[in-house]
């Protein structure tokens, strides 16, 4: 059924068109006319249209619930109309995808793990000469890094690298006087009289008294630490020296009482 138009035969007759300049009407006559048309034929026309709307015609929602049976695809997931795609219309099985969220699957133990020389990472056990995991070369301090044979990484003290000469070691005993060598390490044993004459150097020793005699120092520019005049026979003392500023410092230290 179509809708009903309002056509000239519906307003003959209707309205104030065609009245007198001065209509021979009441009041409430003249206000009937002015509405007339509205009254009479806009207002039963259309809810005429609107009665027969509702009961002949689809509303856009209804029209989308319609299933044809065409051929053509009439819903998807359930949903028809002008479908939109949604989180969750197919699953990763479905489609023979990863779960969006499954690193776990890729961790150690897990049932995918990534092989490190898959994606050109490092095994997770690997050295890099003699550097432990944990950064460290050899387990002495100040040693210096250097390349070995093959060019594997070592780590080595300036004497054994050849980039500081071994110190010359000096053994004697008895009564004792000399000038203080550079890069010497000193091992005195029974030491009697002792005089020892500074120089701008660089050295080290030990001394071990026997039956204390003589004690000269002389020729050094600063002597720290404890008080060599003070030793005593059977007494073992340590000694270093360096040059500073054009002179020579030595530093004592008494073992015997630690």
């Amino acid at each position: 059924m179509s809708l009903r138009k309002i056509t000239d035969s519906d307003l003959a007759g209707k309205g104030v068109m065609g009245q007198a300049d001065v209509p021979g009407l009441t009041a409430a006559e003249m206000q009937a006319k002015v509405e007339e048309i509205v009254r009479d034929v806009v207002i039963p026309n259309i809810n005429e249209n609107i009665d027969n709307f509702e009961s002949d015609f689809a509303t856009k929602e209804e029209l989308e619930q319609v299933v044809l049976t065409a051929g053509s695809v009439t819903s998807v997931f359930g949903r028809a109309g002008s479908v939109e795609p949604r989180a969750g219309d197919y699953t990763y099985d479905q489609v023979g995808a990863a779960a969006e969220k499954h690193a776990a699957n890729h961790f150690l133990g897990g049932v995918d793990p990534i092989v490190p020389a898959y994606i050109g990472a490092a095994a997770e056990s690997h050295a890099h000469g003699n550097l432990t995991a944990d950064g460290k070369i050899g387990s002495s301090y100040g040693l210096v890094v250097m390349t070995g044979p093959n060019g594997v990484l070592e780590a080595k003290s300036k004497v054994s690298s050849g980039l500081k000469p071994a110190p010359t070691v000096i053994n004697s005993s008895g009564a004792l006087d000399f000038t203080v060598q550079d890069n010497a390490d000193y091992s005195l044993t029974g030491v009697t009289d002792l005089t020892i004459h500074g120089a701008p150097v660089s050295c080290h020793g030990f001394i071990t008294f026997g039956v204390r005699g003589v004690i000269d120092v002389s020729g050094f520019t600063v002597s720290g630490g404890d008080v060599i005049a003070e030793a005593a026979s059977g007494e073992v003392w340590e000694f270093s020296v360096a040059p500073h500023n054009g002179g020579s410092f030595i530093i004592w230290k008494n073992w015997s009482g630690a």
